[in-house]
């Protein structure tokens, strides 16, 4: 793809600004697919908004992908962070934390994670995330439709009864999935159970949470501790989301950042392990008040609890 002239590379640009898992990339070179059956396969993709930390190309098929360092939040005071670059493009971040725990993610070229395993002080390993097995092709029209939205709220006293009636919601699909078709594909993501706390919501065009969302990200925080507590490798979604002012790149790559800024605050003042988080932004994709006009509500992040549709944790 040739880049008008005088135009930077996007990712030339985050390069300058200190990402690591997409330094080695160049806008206008071939950008490496994961596909689902895990051939990697040219694509011709264009830059359509680079904000500094984050790029939004638009694909082939019309949609876009944000770009980011998605290692932004693993990244804690006192860790040793060493991320290796490989010819395809893809990286192994290594995170090496005081307690003498080490946190290993493998992703492709396009920073997804592929990979993610904890390893604890005695070298046994935890599986949180694995999408480098043969992905088994998802036929929209014949996943179960939910029969209830299983929703897990603060202000029960039965976090754990709910967390297993989501289970067994997801077990009607008679399978697994992996990372990117629970990410990508929302039909799976709507057999997940929701997180039913008030969502925390911003300002229009801001990532920053307001101290007025502080009882809304308590709420989040309390009952992602609860659920911790019951199954230290839960793993959940958490989704940005915007409204639809303003244009669609720029909302995808705003409302990324808003979830980013939601798993930051949950891991420095409720303590949930990044690695337990995974953050994805939706833009303007998913509103929650089917309005084109300014709508708060439509500024949010939601969180699912995605472990139950997951390929199963392994422990060695």
């Amino acid at each position: 793809m040739a880049l008008s002239e005088g135009k930077k590379s996007g990712l030339s640009n985050l390069e300058k600004a200190g990402l690591v898992v997409l330094g080695a990339l160049v806008v206008g070179s071939i950008i490496k697919s994961n596909n689902d059956a895990r051939e990697a396969r040219e694509v011709d993709t264009r830059v359509v908004s680079n904000t500094g930390d984050r790029v939004v190309v638009l694909r082939p098929d019309g949609t876009y992908q944000v770009l980011k360092d998605d290692d932004t939040v693993i990244r804690r005071p006192g860790n040793t962070v060493r991320t290796e670059t490989f010819r395809d493009g893809s990286t192994r971040t290594i995170v090496d934390r005081p307690n003498g725990t080490q946190l290993v993610t493998i992703r492709d070229a396009t920073g997804r994670v592929l990979r993610r395993a904890t390893y604890d002080s005695q070298g046994r390993e935890l599986i949180l995330i694995d999408d480098l097995a043969q992905e088994e092709v998802v036929v929209v029209s014949e996943l179960p439709r939910p029969r209830s939205r299983i929703v897990i709220s603060s202000k029960d006293n039965d976090t754990a009864l709910k967390r297993e009636l989501a289970a067994l919601e997801a077990e009607t699909a008679g399978r697994k999935f992996s990372l990117r078709q629970i990410r990508e594909i929302p039909q799976v993501r709507a057999l997940a159970a929701v997180i039913d706390t008030q969502n925390v919501t911003f300002a229009s065009g801001s990532a920053a949470i307001a101290p007025t969302e502080a009882r809304n990200l308590a709420d989040l925080g309390r009952v992602m501790q609860d659920l911790l507590e019951v199954n230290p490798d839960e793993v959940f979604l958490v989704e940005g989301h915007t409204d639809a002012t303003g244009k669609a790149a720029l909302n995808l790559a705003l409302s990324d950042r808003r979830a980013e800024s939601v798993a930051l605050a949950l891991t420095e003042y409720f303590d949930i392990p990044p690695e337990n988080m995974v953050v994805q932004g939706y833009g303007e994709t998913e509103l929650l008040i089917d309005t084109q006009a300014n709508e708060p509500l439509n500024r949010r992040v939601e969180v699912r609890v995605i472990t139950p549709l997951m390929r199963n944790a392994v422990l060695r």
